[in-house]
């Protein structure tokens, strides 16, 4: 009996303590400034038909079923957007109503292939001397058996507002400015097996400083030592060994395939790539390449594949500032090691 309290009373300790630590709450934000006068972002966000070109979570199944619930069967705007998938299953977002002409959406979040709980995905609008701010912001609270991940959802929910921003920017530049702007920041490509390279390297590590900072001064530092009489023979590239997004630190090495035509002093190295790659191409700004792997890592999870942590993941960095005038048009290959199935 007395062994049976003193367990009782070590485990009330013990979710007691859980409870105090871990308290489950995600809350993120990420704001976008549009070139596009408060009133025409706001018609365009008043109808959720035009939500399933910029939805993060539709991103990952093209093919997936929607329809769509009225409130008020007289109203001519939908109230809510089903979705239904193999991949993505069967998820909703609910408009809920706000005060009339009222520039802020407050939404709830049924999506069960993404998270474990409803949250609150909210949009506000401010109009700005030069166009309109949007303030993306994701809201909720883990069941209680799982809020010791909340540092993994805090993560994630913080990607899929970042995510939603790139996307919506892209509907709006595609279906409002109508500027040539139909190519999406992200594409999924087939798997692959990479090539191997010749190339030269040096390492890189990112602590709590800007990842773009460091890569520029690190391919400088390449092409300098290289010397006009080698070119690069391809396009340049990053490799990672180690990816610790929670605490910004990042380990690797950054290359350039080279011919080797004359001597120089740095001494090029084959570079093995073996095995299956999960690849998607993103066209942006490279400060937003963290969402690019946070949507193959999400791709990856959702086909039910393992990344095969042995092996480096890979940027190739397809056109990049020496080829295009605008960072949007950059363009990237990211690539996954996935392991091989049987």
């Amino acid at each position: 009996m007395i062994l049976f309290v003193f367990v009782l009373v070590c485990l009330g300790l013990l979710l007691t303590f859980y409870a105090n630590i871990f308290k489950g709450r995600f809350f993120k934000r990420h704001h976008l400034l549009v070139d596009l006068d408060l009133e025409t972002v706001n018609e365009h966000l008043q109808d959720l038909n035009n939500w399933t070109d910029w939805l993060p979570w539709l991103l990952f199944e093209k093919q997936a079923k929607i329809d769509f619930e009225y409130a008020n069967p007289l109203s001519p705007l939908p109230s809510c957007l089903v979705w239904r998938g193999n991949l993505i299953k069967q998820g909703s977002v609910s408009l809920e109503a706000s005060r009339p002409n009222a520039q802020y959406y407050h939404t709830l979040v049924e999506a069960p292939a993404f998270y474990p709980c409803d949250f609150h995905f909210n949009l506000d609008l401010t109009k700005q001397k030069h166009g309109t701010l949007i303030s993306f912001q994701v809201t909720g609270k883990l069941p209680f058996f799982q809020r010791w991940q909340q540092g993994d959802y805090g993560i994630r929910a913080d990607k899929d507002a970042e995510l939603a921003m790139l996307l919506l920017n892209a509907a709006l530049q595609t279906k409002m400015l109508d500027d040539n702007h139909d190519v999406l920041p992200f594409e999924f490509l087939a798997n692959t097996q990479l090539d191997n390279l010749d190339a030269v390297t040096r390492p890189f590590t990112v602590n709590h400083q800007p990842m773009s900072q460091k890569m520029d001064q690190g391919f400088h530092d390449l092409i300098t030592t290289l010397g006009p009489e080698n070119p690069p023979a391809g396009p340049s590239f990053a490799l990672y060994r180690q990816v610790d997004l929670a605490n910004h630190v990042f380990t690797g090495r950054l290359g350039i395939p080279v011919q080797n035509m004359t001597p120089c002093e740095l001494c090029p190295e084959r570079i093995v790539l073996p095995g299956d790659y999960l690849a998607l191409r993103y066209t942006g700004r490279y400060q937003h390449l963290s969402v690019a792997w946070h949507v193959l890592y999400q791709f990856m999870r959702l086909h039910k594949l393992k990344p095969h942590r042995r092996r480096e993941g890979i940027e190739i960095f397809e056109v990049g500032p020496a080829h295009a005038e605008q960072p949007k048009h950059y363009v990237t290959r990211i690539c996954l090691p996935i392991k091989t199935l049987a």
